[in-house]
C-alpha cells in the first residue's frame, strides 16, 4: 500500500505543478511535455541497472505503443475540454478506470469481493458528480477519451501479466517513446518551442517517472482491479484538499457530498 500512496502523490504533485504554470498565464503544453518526456526518459536510462540485456520484442514493441497511448491520452483530453469543458472530461477520464478493472477481473482472472464492488460502484457514482452532462457538445471526443484513457491505464497491468519483468527498461521504452512521439508532434504542428515551458516540463519529469515506477511495484501486491480505483478515488480526494488547502477554493455542497462519497469508497476498496 506504501507504493500505492507514493504514486499518488506524485500523482497530485503533477497536478499542482501544472496548476502553477496555468495561473502565470497561457501556456503551450506540448512543450512540456517534451521536457516532462525527456527528463523522464534520462532518468529511466540512467536507473537502468547495468549489463542490461536488450529487451524482447514484447516489451519493445508494447513499450512504444504505450508511449503512443501517453501523448494520445493527452491529446485526445485537451480536445474533450475544449470541445465538451473541464468538468466532464475530468469525470469521464475517471470513469474510464472500469476498463482496466475489468481487464484485470476477466482476463487476468482477479477476485474482488462484494465490498470491493460496490466500493468501485461508490467511487464510479461520486466522478460523474464532476461530469456536468450539460457540457457534452463532441460525443465523439468523450467516447475517444473513455476509450484511450482506459487502454492507457491498462497497459501496466498488460506489462505486468505478460511482459519480461525487466520494469526498468520498459519505463525506459514508453518514456523515451512518449518524448519522441511528442517531438513529431511539435514538429508537424509548428508550435513555437518555448524555452520556459520545456524547463518547466523538466521538473514535471522526476514525478512523472516515479508515479508509473511506484505504481508497478504498488501491482507486485495489490490486485489490479483494487489498485485501479484506489488510486484514482485518493488522486480526487487529495486534489479537493490541495484546491481548498494551496488554492483557497470556495467549498460547496457538492464538493462534500463528493468527498463523503470517495471515502466511503475507499474504506470499501480496501476491505478484504
Amino acid at each position: 500500500m506504501l507504493y500505492l500512496l507514493l504514486s499518488v502523490l506524485c500523482s497530485v504533485l503533477i497536478a499542482n505543478l501544472l496548476m502553477v504554470a496555468g495561473r502565470r498565464g497561457k501556456i503551450s503544453m506540448l512543450p512540456i511535455f517534451l521536457g516532462n518526456y525527456f527528463v523522464a526518459s534520462l532518468f529511466s536510462y540512467v536507473s537502468l541497472p547495468k549489463g542490461t540485456a536488450f529487451p524482447p520484442a514484447f516489451d519493445l514493441g508494447f513499450g512504444i505503443v504505450t508511449g503512443a497511448f501517453f501523448l494520445a491520452n493527452f491529446w485526445v483530453y485537451q480536445k474533450s475540454i475544449v470541445h465538451n469543458g473541464l468538468s466532464l472530461s475530468v469525470g469521464v477520464m475517471r470513469i474510464a478506470m472500469i476498463v482496466p478493472i475489468l481487464l484485470a477481473v476477466i482476463m487476468f482472472r482477479e477476485s474482488i469481493s462484494p465490498a470491493n464492488l460496490l466500493g468501485i460502484a461508490i467511487g464510479m457514482a461520486a466522478f460523474s458528480l464532476k461530469a456536468n452532462p450539460k457540457e457534452l457538445h463532441k460525443l465523439l471526443w468523450i467516447i475517444g477519451l473513455f476509450v484511450i484513457s482506459g487502454l492507457t491505464d491498462a497497459s501496466l497491468k498488460v506489462y505486468k501479466e505478460m511482459g519480461s519483468g525487466s520494469e526498468a527498461m520498459f519505463i525506459y521504452i514508453v518514456f523515451s517513446s512518449a518524448f519522441v512521439f511528442t517531438l513529431i508532434a511539435i514538429i508537424f504542428s509548428k508550435l513555437p518551442f518555448g524555452y520556459k515551458s520545456v524547463l518547466f516540463g523538466f521538473l514535471l519529469g522526476f514525478p512523472n517517472r516515479l508515479s508509473t515506477v511506484f505504481f508497478l511495484k504498488a501491482l507486485d501486491s495489490i490486485p489490479a482491479a483494487i489498485a485501479y480505483p484506489t488510486v484514482a478515488v485518493s488522486i480526487v480526494l487529495l486534489s479537493i484538499v490541495s484546491d481548498i488547502a494551496l488554492w483557497k477554493r470556495k467549498v460547496l455542497w457538492r464538493d462534500g457530498l463528493l468527498w463523503a462519497l470517495l471515502v466511503l469508497s475507499l474504506l470499501l476498496l480496501n476491505l478484504r
